[in-house]
């Protein structure tokens, strides 16, 4: 059976996850490793959707984690984040598996019903995408391409093909943006063109995927160089 779970626990989580991960610290990570293992291991967990993750690892109740899910061969994974909502001990005679059971953050609706759709339509996840992303919590500016409104958001992954932004304002799909990102080390905010691939919702929040749009060699390294400064930025925590 698994340990560690209450109603009132569950209830008071649900109330604390309702925003993205942000703060500095180092969360446990998990990885899915297939279609067949998300879809079995997927659990409705009281309305934000969750995963049961194999491990032996002492992972408290309550901790906050990062669950890499990676649908289709050689496909870089997804991270949705998520809490720790129990334990289960492994009984090797009965063949039952050590785990944790994953209750994904409110905020991270979006990514697990794309995920969980795919993996029921049998698509394999980010069949186009070639560079693996890198998961992240900054603040960024961003507006439209020839707009002078600026609108703030969260950039929660990115890589040298694309970025997950969220954010309260809305944009459609193919509008071409800018986003001015402050990467570590940068003494003001590099700005970035990319085009609008896909627009969803994550509770309150909208948030929406990019695709660079990088013109010249110029751009491309200055977004390479962009994803090298993140890669070491260590994954926040906002709860």
């Amino acid at each position: 059976m698994p340990v560690g779970r209450t109603k009132a626990m569950s209830r008071e989580r649900r109330d604390s996850t309702s925003s993205a991960p942000s703060g500095a610290a180092n969360f446990p990570e998990f990885v899915v490793k297939n279609t067949r293992e998300f879809l079995a291991g997927f659990q409705p967990s009281g309305g934000n959707g969750g995963v049961f993750c194999p491990t032996r690892r002492n992972v408290p109740v309550g901790e906050t984690v990062a669950v890499k899910v990676r649908l289709g061969r050689r496909k870089p994974p997804m991270v949705v984040y998520g809490q720790v909502a129990w334990r289960r001990p492994g009984r090797h005679i009965l063949k039952i598996r050590a785990g944790i059971g994953v209750e994904f953050l409110a905020s991270e609706t979006a990514k697990w019903e794309f995920l969980l759709d795919l993996a029921r339509t049998g698509t394999s996840a980010h069949s186009r995408r070639r560079h693996e992303r890198v998961p992240v919590d900054l603040p960024i500016s961003w507006r439209l391409v020839g707009g002078l409104e600026a609108f703030s958001g969260y950039l929660r992954d990115v890589g040298r093909g694309g970025a997950f932004v969220l954010s309260s304002a809305t944009v459609a799909i193919q509008e071409r943006v800018v986003l001015e990102i402050a990467p570590p080390g940068a003494e003001v905010p590099m700005a970035f063109i990319g085009r609008v691939a896909w627009t969803g919702k994550s509770g309150s929040e909208n948030v929406f995927g990019i695709a660079w749009r990088a013109r010249d060699a110029g751009g491309g390294r200055r977004i390479r160089e962009m994803v090298r400064r993140l890669t070491g930025l260590q994954s926040p925590l906002r709860v």
